[in-house]
């Protein structure tokens, strides 16, 4: 049998026009030929599933006959056919989305779940940070305040002594607390800009006909203030003081005239 019968079989196949053994062959033929089912599909599309209720009847030969005669009478040829017939692609299979919905969504759980725990994480640091920070600065302003009531009762006492420092300018300015009994004293120095690179404040004690005594180094901040407090030697006794620009370390002796000066007063 031709291809062009097999083809013209395809709509008596559909309307279930061919006999028991014409239709086992053309099934046969229907599994290996792609064309074949195509054509059987387009036949499909058009004609009406018949009624489960309705039981098929075999027709007549003649009537088989003329359905036959009369179809491939108005059967175009194949250039026509293949210019008026749409073609029919085959869909796809398409498959379940909702599994990849479930996946999904469950991703997108897990990221959130992930994001939310890093950020508690992370507040939970900040948190544990500020604490710390917070206690820190409480335990330096507790310090600070205890250092500042100790030098309030070593500088503020009955037996404490005290010196004004000035330059001939109008700035900088210092004042001394001397603590006798304790051998301490403190230097409390404004509108003093910090010193050079490689230069240090030196503080010196001076008596009548003796030489300068070192009372110390020091320097002030950016703000030009600076607040020091300096051992003095045992026994030491002095009317003045001053302060000079040194080298780094301090010196012996003073090697720059002293741009700070004052007495000191009297003992209680």
């Amino acid at each position: 049998m031709s291809r062009q019968d097999w083809l013209d079989q395809a709509a008596a196949y559909v309307l279930g026009a061919l006999d028991e053994e014409e239709r086992i062959a053309f099934e046969d033929r229907l599994a290996v030929d792609p064309e074949l089912r195509e054509e059987v599909r387009s036949y499909a599309e058009v004609v009406p599933t018949p009624t489960p209720a309705v039981t098929p009847v075999q027709p007549p030969s003649h009537l088989r006959e003329k359905i036959l005669s009369q179809v491939r009478s108005e059967t175009p040829s194949a250039p026509e056919e293949a210019a008026r017939t749409p073609q029919v692609k085959p869909l796809p299979p398409r498959s379940n989305p909702i599994p990849w919905v479930l996946f999904a969504a469950s991703l997108a759980l897990a990221v959130a779940f992930a994001l939310a725990t890093r950020v508690a994480n992370d507040r939970a640091l900040t948190a544990e940070s500020a604490l710390q920070t917070a206690e820190s600065a409480l335990q330096s302003a507790l310090d600070e305040n205890s250092r500042k009531d100790e030098l309030l009762s070593t500088f503020l006492g009955p037996n404490v002594r005290t010196a004004s420092l000035s330059s001939t300018g109008e700035a900088p300015s210092a004042h001394l607390f001397w603590n006798a009994e304790d051998n301490q004293v403190m230097v409390a120095a404004f509108n003093l800009p910090p010193a050079p690179s490689g230069r240090v404040y030196q503080l010196w004690g001076i008596a009548d006909g003796e030489d300068p005594v070192s009372l110390g180094l020091f320097q002030t901040g950016e703000d030009g203030t600076a607040l020091a407090v300096q051992p003095v030697p045992p026994g030491l006794s002095f009317t003045l003081s001053a302060v000079t620009e040194e080298p780094d370390g301090g010196s012996p002796q003073p090697t720059t005239t002293p741009f700070l000066v004052g007495e000191w007063s009297a003992a209680p």
